[in-house]
Parts: C-alpha cells; structure tokens; sequence
C-alpha cells in the first residue's frame, strides 16, 4: 500500500513540473561544472573524404562579416542567434519558428539553455531569457552598458555573466536570479579591467563561483551573496614546472573543472595554463602554471579554454601567426608535446574532444583514442583535428572540413550533437553541420529556406567591437569578402588579389619509402618518408583496406601532414596507399599509389 502511494505522490509531483527540455549541448563549451566539458561521447567525422556539409544557413544579408551566436542544442532543436534575433532549427536545418530580442547580439554570444529557459548575452550590458517551449520572452535584466562577451553560466537558480568595452579596460561581472532577472549582486574590479571572453563556474556544492578578467585575478565569490571569499593574482609570481615565475596576462578564457584532480584550469593572454585548487571554503588552496609556449616569445598569447579528458588537458594558443595545440599532464603539469604545422594559423578556439571514434577496420570503438577538434582564425575557417591516446607523445593536425562557399576567418568553437554531427559559425556568419556521409566534391550541401532576419539596429554610443583587442597581437578579420588563403610557402599575390600559389599545379611527392616493425600480435609501427612535391604546402596521404566480410566496402583513413615524414599504427594485412601533393587552397595533385603488405 506504501508503495502504491509513494508512485502515486510521484506521478502527481511529476505533473506539476514544468516541461523540462533534454539538452544535448546547453551552453559554450557545455560547462556544467562537474567535468567532462567540451567532450563527447558519439561517434564523430574523422576523414576528409567523407565529412561534408549535412546543410548549411546563413542567416544575415550582405556578403561581409557577419556573426552568429554560439548554437544551444537539445534532442530535437538548435537554438541561434543573430543580430537581434533568436533562431529555432530543427535537426534538418530549418527554421521552425524566430523572435526579435530586446537589443542585438555583440560578436561574440555565448548562450545558457538551463531547463526550458534560455538565457541570451545582448548588447549593452543586458541578458534576456526566453522560455524556449513557447519562443516568448519572459524577463529582460537591467542593462549594465558596455558589450557581454562572456560566457553565460547558470547554476542553482542563479545566472552570471559579465561586460566589457573594446579593450579589456571596464565592465563588471554580475549574478542575476534566473527567476525573474533580478540583480543579486555586482562585482567591480578596483583596477582597469573588463570581462572580454572569459567565464564562471561553480563548485560542486554551488558554494562560490571562480571567475576571472583582463587584469589576471582571479576572483572566488559567494554564489548567492555579494561577498567576495578570496582572490589571485595570476600576474605575480607563481611556481610552475618548469622552474619560470608566470608574467603579467589577462583571463579571456573560461574556467574548466576536472573530477579526477579535483582542480579548476584556466589561461592567460601571455600563454600560460593554470591549475587552480580550492577549499571547501571558496579559497586559494594553490596554483600552478606551465608555459605554453617556453621561448616566452613577445607575441604568445592562449585565449582557448581548456578541455580535460582522460587524464590530458588540451588547449590552443598562437605565437605570432603560427598556431598551436598543447597536450599536458592534468596531475602533474608537464608537458606533453605540442602539435602544429606550417599552415597552422591562430588559434582562437576551444578543442571539442570526442571519445566516440571508432577502429577503421572493426568499427568497434577505440579505448583511450580521442579526436579533439578546433578551427582557426585565418581563412578558410573550416574544422581541424588531431588524434591522441593515452601514450602519444606527437600527433599532426589535419584538415576535416573546408567550406566551399563562406570561407571566412572564425573566432567560434566546435559543438556537438548526440549523433556525432559537428556545428560551428565562422565569421561569414554562415552557420555549418558538418557530418560523416556528406563527402567534399558530391552535391552541394541542403540550404533550408529560411526567413529575412530583421536587420538589428546598432547600438547608440557603443563602439564597434574589434574581435582582437589592440593590446593582443592577431589577424583582424577584414571587412571585404576573403581573397583565397596563401600558401605557406610564398607571399605572392596577382594586382587583382588572386593567390598566384594557387595557380600554380602542385607536383606529385616522390621517392616514397616505408618501414615498419611490429609492435604487438598483428600491429606494426610503419613509417613513411617522402619528398613533397613542388609548390605544395603538404601531402595528403590516403590508406584503405578492403573489408573481408563485405568485400565491396572499402576502410580507409587520411593524413596531411606538412612535413615529409608520418608514422601510423596498422593491423595486418594489404593496403592501398595514395599520396597527393596539396596546396593549401585544397588543390591537389593526381595520386602516387602504391600496395602494402604486412604479414600476420
């Protein structure tokens, strides 16, 4: 009898909550405080040949910068905004339903979705929130000035955010009841500082929230109550691993919380990682750093949040136009390698890490193996990878996904869907799911119909937001449409804009050799070496073996690397291999192909 009453309170319990939406990706980053953020676990894209545009929107007119917000996605529908207006998509791209917003959106809009209450960063210092089940707003917070930049983060009941203006030098950063938008408190910096791109999070108790600004201090807050418990400043002097005390740098990045070591991480603008540990208390346990980038060159910056899987942390960063990805120790805070190429650009990004691949040849999915994502800040603005394990000391990054139209540069990072389909907005503000099946050269991707958005009016006194403050060396994006990206390996360009490289054909790579030794019961270690072809950039190498029980499809894998060298790991048997000379734009040479035997 207690049991059929205990099921009975909770069936009525259960029909007076409000609808509660299943989220897939609620927020940038889809940080939740309790680890794991920026991972996924389906199976994601891993070849070139295979990984397209499912469809693609562009929700802005003209054919200049534009851009979108980062998307919210739950089991059914995405959720985009630009300018002033809100988008509802479903899985297939098109748009169910729009809502203009109180004020347009500023370049950079990092959204929260927490139940069915979407809470939107908007331009002058204000959030509104929408209650998603209706498309109807329901609060819009006072306005603070300035830009929101920041990442939105919500947590027990309560939503933080903060503002800046164009340089990093004012804003503030404030808590607001999720309720009804009421400010619960406000906290301003004694010091010159604004709150660019960087984000909160919480403990796991909702007892403080860490957040941090352009002036390098870290702050830990009451979550509730407008009382600061402890700050620190990441600008003086640190112990680190590698023996340097950390310079002066400013906090555009989130902070990422890690389970298995209990500790917060975070960047600053002078290319440093940080691991933050804490009291119960809301106060500084300890903090170390370890350089990005050891030459401290001037121009070295991070502004990538950090991703945290299987015990690795993986960040980006940039030194002059060379971008980079770092994979350090999480426990120890030593570094592991980094990776970069030639063509690598800056790095603006944070890296998606999917857990979800799987072997090429057994379709069965690969323990400890990762795919972490990221994009570039250059042109074309499409997706790049590398792959990892447990046990790798290097890794090459390679191209997934270039667009064939809206090449443009691109500040966003990677969400992620449960099914594996990847979404992102480069600075065209073309808005991109990008799938497996979808391979380059087949039909151009699905362009849903879509409504003229509302152009939204600018915002009286605010100063236009250059994406790259002044005080950060970086590629500005350029007002005009893109002229073609140029080859790493010259600087010609034709009076008409045209990348003269690109003109060019690029030779085929010769004298290919290989070596392999066997590693374990039907695995070898094989090496390639080469010579690149003329006038190309990289080489695209492409491995495929036949599967013996469906003798029709074929397995395969591609690599594109910049230098002459690649080593893979492969289980036994007969491969095809094909290498092609590549020029940067995607141009390629015809194959050089070639048959691998290794025995059982």
């Amino acid at each position: 009898m207690k049991k059929i009453i205990s099921i009975l309170i909770t069936a009525a319990v259960l029909t007076l909550l409000p609808f509660q939406t299943l989220q897939a990706w609620s927020s940038f980053r889809n940080e939740q405080g309790q680890g794991q953020a920026n991972t996924i676990a389906a199976k994601t894209p891993l070849s070139p040949d295979t990984t397209g545009a499912k469809w693609q929107l562009r929700f802005a007119e003209g054919s200049g910068t534009a851009y979108n917000s980062d998307p919210v996605i739950t089991d059914a529908h995405i959720y985009v905004a630009c300018k002033s207006t809100l988008y509802q998509l479903d899985k297939n791209g098109t748009i169910l339903s729009s809502l203009s917003l109180e004020a347009p959106m500023n370049s950079v809009c990092r959204m929260c979705l927490s139940g069915n209450r979407l809470f939107i960063p908007l331009s002058g210092g204000r959030m509104q929130c929408i209650d998603i089940s209706t498309m109807k707003p329901l609060w819009t917070s006072e306005a603070f000035g300035l830009q929101s930049l920041t990442t939105v983060y919500c947590a027990n009941g309560f939503v933080y955010a903060g503002t800046t203006n164009a340089t990093g030098t004012d804003g503030l950063f404030y808590c607001l009841s999720a309720e009804d938008g009421k400010t619960c408190w406000t906290y301003k910096a004694p010091t010159p500082c604004g709150y660019y791109w960087s984000g909160a999070v919480t403990d796991s108790a909702d007892n403080f929230v860490l957040f941090g600004g352009d002036d390098g201090i870290l702050i830990s807050h009451s979550a509730g109550n407008d009382t600061v418990l402890d700050t620190y400043d990441l600008s003086g002097s640190i112990p680190q691993t590698d023996g340097q005390a950390a310079g002066p740098g400013g906090i555009r990045a989130g902070i990422t919380y890690d389970t298995d070591t209990d500790a917060y991480y975070t960047t600053s603008t002078n290319g440093y990682l940080y691991q933050i540990k804490m009291t119960s208390q809301g106060t500084f346990a300890s903090v170390t750093a370890v350089s990005l980038l050891p030459s401290r060159t001037p121009d070295c910056n991070c502004t990538s949040t950090p991703t945290i899987c299987n015990g690795r942390v993986y960040v980006c960063s940039y030194n002059g136009f060379q971008g980079q990805i770092h994979v350090i120790d999480a426990a120890s805070m030593h570094m592991i390698y980094s990776a970069s190429s030639p063509d690598c650009r800056d790095i603006k990004s944070s890296p998606l890490v999917s857990t979800g691949i799987a072997d090429g040849e057994s379709g069965k999915k690969e323990p400890d193996s990762v795919c972490v994502y990221f994009t570039q800040n250059a042109i074309p603005g499409g997706i790049y990878y590398i792959r990892d394990d447990k046990t790798a000391r290097s890794a090459e990054i390679e191209t997934l996904f270039t667009p064939k139209e809206g090449k443009q540069f691109c500040l966003s990072s990677i969400a992620a869907d449960t099914d594996g389909t990847l979404y992102y907005s480069n600075d065209s503000g073309t808005f991109f799911a990008v799938q497996e099946g979808y391979a380059p050269g087949s039909d151009e991707p699905a362009v849903p119909d879509n409504p003229v958005p509302p152009n939204g009016p600018a915002v009286p006194g605010e100063p236009s937001l250059n994406p790259e403050a002044s005080s950060i060396p970086a590629v500005v994006p350029p007002a005009t449409p893109p002229v073609s990206p140029v080859s790493p390996n010259t600087d010609e360009r034709t009076p008409g804009g045209t990348d003269a490289a690109n003109s060019k054909k690029p030779g085929k790579p010769r004298k290919i050799r290989w070596k392999y030794k066997k590693t374990k019961r039907s695995s070898y270690r094989v090496t390639f070496t080469w010579k690149k072809g003329t006038h190309t950039a990289y080489t695209r190498i492409k491995i495929s073996k036949r599967n013996k029980k469906a003798s029709k499809k074929q397995w395969s894998r591609v690599y594109q690397p910049s230098s002459a060298k690649k080593t893979i790991t492969l289980k036994s048997g007969t491969y095809r291999i094909s290498f092609y000379g590549c020029l940067s734009g995607g141009k390629k040479s015809g194959a050089v192909n070639s048959t691998l035997h290794l025995p059982s």
